[in-house]
């Protein structure tokens, strides 16, 4: 499949969830034999044993699943309805039906968030937003984990889909000193994305200000 331009006049966050409504089975098929343990250990080491993780998007509910199963407690959300239920039924935890842009959850409750391959689909305009969404439920000293597609600005993808492409020059500045984040780390890997394709990732972990 081949990327197209952006275009002002649709509206791309709802097509984007409306794919993932459409092929929810076979992308969750998929995903569940995706297993990113490496990203998941390092972002588990950070927090204390048997904390209270947020799957933000969660998608099939691979994730949230393997956090239980590790002895951890889960809260997920995502921003299909159809996902949402699979996740459901693949954890047996309820799986909230929610987006980035309007997500609220009660201040300081997670002692981490998830967000694998997820607000990688929010508007660029919107990110900082998001990210003060998820700052407000995390702990201080809590941790955040996000991936995007290597890249810069915004487009949409030949199923459709829009994204967000970031790196390091694009990204490091949405945790600068005056956004409540104390520690930023971030690494560029290669793997495969949903159905096989090889895919450049900037991966980043950032601690809330223990303050």
């Amino acid at each position: 499949m081949t990327a197209r331009a952006l275009k002002c006049d649709r509206s791309p966050i709802d097509d984007t969830i409306g794919w993932y409504n459409r092929t929810a089975e076979t992308y969750a098929a998929d995903t569940l034999v995706r297993n990113p343990v490496e990203l998941r250990t390092a972002f588990l080491a950070r927090l204390p044993r048997g904390s209270l993780i947020l799957d933000a998007r969660s998608g099939s509910g691979r994730d949230t699943l393997a956090f239980l199963e590790a002895g951890y407690e889960v809260e997920a959300f995502d921003a299909s309805e159809e996902l949402a239920e699979i996740s459901t039924l693949v954890t047996g935890r309820k799986t909230r039906v929610a987006r980035f842009e309007s997500f609220t959850g009660p201040q300081g409750r997670y002692d981490g968030v998830w967000a694998f391959a997820s607000l990688l689909h929010v508007a660029q305009h919107d990110l900082p937003d998001a990210l003060d969404r998820l700052a407000h439920v995390l702990k201080p000293g809590g941790w955040l984990f996000a991936n995007f597609k290597l890249g810069q600005g915004e487009r949409i993808d030949g199923y459709g889909r829009h994204y967000t492409d970031m790196d390091s020059e694009l990204l490091l500045p949405l945790f600068g000193d005056a956004s409540g984040w104390s520690e930023v780390l971030t690494s560029v890997q290669t793997a495969e994305a949903a159905f096989g394709e090889p895919t450049g990732w900037v991966n980043l972990l950032a601690r809330k200000s223990p303050d």
